[in-house]
């Protein structure tokens, strides 16, 4: 099989068993695996819904591999709380939809692979978990996940901290340059009467930073309810 032919398999397969996952339990077991065990063909094989990472690439092939299929692990894996009858919007598009299978499948493989740290994969599966539940569409998703593969990691962990906690990033400059934060008008200091050209967080880093403390979903239904009290129920 040629690359190009692969690669569309390798996509088509993964998007195919994200959708029928959820209440399969993959072992949690897995995360444990060293980068070494995971390379073991005979492993993958073992595991029915991801026996096809073991055929897609000549597993004993290079270190990029085996870190490729410990990524796609972890995101399966970071998946499994999404119910089936949650995947089922995702699985009926899927299987009656070709292009969009290939395309989600393809922009899942690229991202896995660029990603350089193995906690961002736990970070995407929780931006993926929320497009699967229709909270986001596909493409602010891909937003989303380009943001996450271009921030360093520690400022993805200052995302995570507590509500009540104050978030410092690293640097405000590759802050802005990732996306998470953006230029705007700062309130005034004490004693000062005009506001400032500062930095604020970006659509895009609130959306992030409660999508990973769990709380975007409670948000969109606030916000919701505030539109149906003033414009009535939404069709």
């Amino acid at each position: 099989m040629d690359k190009s032919k692969k690669s569309q398999s390798l996509s088509n397969d993964l998007a195919l068993t994200i959708a029928n996952s959820g209440g399969v339990e993959l072992p949690a077991e897995l995360l444990e695996f060293t980068i070494d065990q995971v390379v073991d063909e005979s492993i993958l094989k073992d595991i029915p819904v991801v026996g096809w990472l073991a055929k897609g690439f000549s597993v004993t092939r290079s270190i990029s591999d085996r870190i490729f299929h410990h990524k796609v692990l972890r995101f399966l894996i970071e998946l499994e709380e999404v119910s089936k009858s949650e995947r089922q919007a995702f699985l009926a598009k899927v299987e009656s939809d070709t292009d969009y299978r290939r395309k989600v499948g393809e922009h899942l493989l690229v991202i896995l692979n660029k990603i350089d740290a193995f906690e961002k994969t736990s970070l995407l599966a929780k931006c993926f978990d929320h497009f699967l539940t229709g909270d986001i569409d596909f493409q602010y998703f891909v937003d989303l996940s380009n943001i996450i593969e271009r921030t360093p990691l520690s400022d993805l962990n200052a995302l995570c901290v507590p509500s009540n906690q104050r978030v410092e990033f690293s640097s405000v400059g590759i802050a802005v340059a990732c996306g998470i934060l953006e230029f705007g008008i700062a309130s005034p200091n004490f004693g000062e009467d005009q506001p400032e050209l500062g930095t604020k967080m970006s659509k895009y880093g609130k959306d992030l930073r409660d999508i990973f403390l769990g709380h975007l979903r409670e948000r969109l239904a606030n916000e919701k309810a505030q539109r149906e009290a003033l414009f009535g129920e939404e069709k």
